[in-house]
């Protein structure tokens, strides 16, 4: 166990506990970063606010994107949980292309980042496809904004309808769940778009190939190793696979029949599934928005075995924890970054959700000649303890009387006078 003491001459300090644990069945979650309060504000951790983020993506440094859906914004946050507003400007709708906050986007959902760490950005409301460099600068990659059709062609002569989710594959090309339209897109590096999979204006469940197969609203999209996608068809209540010829096959889910039921193939159930990720083994997580739950399929042999991994379905809330004690409230994209962790996009709880070990951040207010401190509710296995010195021979003396216990988490409250000089929350 490692702890990180906090000196009270520092603004803020996070400490650090704990070693990272060995994956389950069962999932871990803790919040990364916002709370259920809807804001816009930059900062650590639990500091920091979201409006509705929708979706999410991890680059190889670890640090995560997250599409700010009701704030208009792309946020990142860095692997020590700092949050900040790399692109829009929040409240402020709009299409400009430009450079960090002077670009503008209108609700966007879905975003992929490849090895160059540019992002792509489904532009929901905007219709179109955004591109972000690392240095920031925000350019249109297809479609015009506010124009919605169904066109392939070049650039700003393709138009879409709502698309919700982007990922990229090894050549480069991005891969669109085009919502609205019932279609799978594909963007050439050069911008070139044309229509993968399904038949623009036309809504089914049919397998087949290319414009043979039909979706129902699909919401998500990841890639594997192999260039196979996957997708979640939002109101078909099923996961569908795309060989890179065009082939569609229904993996999970018995379309239009909605419900939540582990099993095999299409034994399975799911209601509304949103957000889709997998691992270097070829595992899917997907968000299965409608039930508040993460589900997990693996391939065996030919089949596709469904479990639910964390959440109880039915059952929306805010609840940190482990399996079924964790509560979602209509949780939407989902990302794994190159260890494996997860993150999910919590709508309804305008927070960040995560399956990695996140460490409980000690905060404290100075309140006339009281010292405030404070934590949170996630950290309920840790205790208090504070010391005058951080020398090898400190003496760490636990601070169990007079903790107060809220809704959000415990607070202590102490005379100026009385206050030691550090702080630390220890494993218990």
């Amino acid at each position: 166990m490692r702890t990180v003491p906090l000196n009270l001459a520092v603004a803020a300090g996070v400490l650090l506990a704990g070693a990272v644990a060995g994956r389950s069945q069962t999932l871990q979650i803790s919040t990364l970063a916002g709370r259920p309060v809807p804001g816009s504000s930059d900062g650590a951790g639990h500091t920091a606010r979201f409006t509705h983020p929708c979706g999410v993506t991890a680059d190889a440094a670890g640090n995560v994107f997250v599409t700010d859906t009701g704030n208009h914004t792309i946020r990142k946050i860095t692997p020590d949980r700092f949050v900040s507003t790399i692109s829009g400007s929040s409240g402020n709708a709009g299409s400009a292309d430009g450079t960090g906050t002077n670009a503008q986007f209108h609700a966007p959902q879905g975003i992929a980042v490849d090895g160059a760490g540019n992002l792509y950005v489904a532009d929901t409301a905007n219709a179109t496809i955004r591109k972000i460099t690392p240095a920031g600068v925000v350019t249109t990659l297809a479609g015009v904004a506010g124009n919605v059709n169904s066109f392939d062609g070049n650039g700003s002569a393709a138009r879409f309808n709502r698309p919700q989710a982007v990922a990229v594959n090894t050549a480069g090309n991005v891969l669109v769940a085009d919502t609205m339209n019932h279609t799978l897109r594909v963007i050439t590096p050069a911008g070139a778009v044309s229509t993968l999979a399904g038949l623009a204006g036309y809504s089914g469940s049919a397998d087949g190939t290319n414009n043979k197969a039909r979706f129902n609203r699909p919401a998500g999209i990841v890639r594997d190793g192999a260039n196979n996608l996957f997708v979640t068809d939002f109101l078909n209540h099923t996961i569908r696979r795309i060989t890179p010829d065009g082939t569609v096959s229904t993996i999970a889910g018995l379309a239009g029949v909605w419900g939540h039921a582990d099993g095999t193939n299409r034994a399975a159930r799911f209601f509304q599934p949103h957000g889709i990720a997998t691992d270097s083994a070829g595992n899917l997580v997907v968000v299965d928005s409608g039930n508040q739950t993460l589900r997990r399929i693996s391939a065996s042999g030919t089949n596709w075995v469904v479990t639910t991994v964390a959440g109880f379905p039915g059952r929306a809330g805010n609840m940190d924890g482990s399996g079924s004690a964790t509560q979602f409230y209509f949780p939407a994209g989902a990302a794994l970054d190159g260890s494996g962790r997860l993150y999910v996009a919590d709508i309804g709880n305008n927070s960040i959700r995560t399956d990695r070990l996140v460490p409980p951040t000690l905060q404290f207010l100075k309140s006339a000649n009281q010292l405030v401190l404070s934590w949170p509710a996630a950290a309920g296995g840790y205790v208090l303890e504070a010391a005058s010195t951080i020398s090898t021979s400190a003496v760490w003396i636990p601070l169990t009387n007079g903790v107060a216990v809220t809704a959000e988490g415990f607070v202590l409250t102490n005379t100026l006078a009385a206050a030691k000089a550090f702080y630390r929350l220890r494993e218990q």
